[in-house]
């Protein structure tokens, strides 16, 4: 089997889910439009976590401990999941990632950090705010 075809068959999971982002890509008719809508999709996903981890702030409020080891957790986090999207997806210092991976791979990187991103988010959210409701 050539490189391409063990390439390809490699990240066809990946393209899987990507296209799995609750159907709002379904429209999209090239590569570019993929790459586009993911990239919202990822966006979206970063504005919820976002939203999220102010609401777990203002619960903490008050508590200046926590709100310090949570900031630093969400910090160390960040480059944690950066760090996991570079290691899945590795390009060297001299290398182009759209050699590497093709034109998918802004999709790829994007659908990746989507769903990382949500993850999170649904962590934080049962850990603090469902937590936190529960206990009123």
């Amino acid at each position: 089997m050539s490189r391409l075809t063990l390439l390809l068959l490699a990240l066809l999971p990946f393209t899987a889910s990507a296209m799995a982002l609750d159907g709002a890509c379904d429209d999209a008719d090239t590569q570019l439009d993929l790459n586009e809508c993911v990239a919202a999709e990822a966006d979206a996903a970063d504005a919820e976590l976002n939203a999220v981890y102010r609401q777990v702030m203002q619960e903490l409020k008050g508590q200046p401990v926590a709100v310090e080891k949570l900031r630093a957790a969400q910090r160390l986090w960040i480059a944690l999941r950066d760090a996991d999207i570079e290691a899945r997806y590795p390009v060297g210092k001299n290398e182009n990632p759209r050699v590497l991976y093709g034109s998918m791979y802004p999709m790829l990187h994007a659908a990746n950090k989507a769903e990382l991103t949500r993850q999170r988010t649904r962590w934080l959210r049962a850990t603090f705010l469902d937590r936190a409701e529960g206990e009123l």
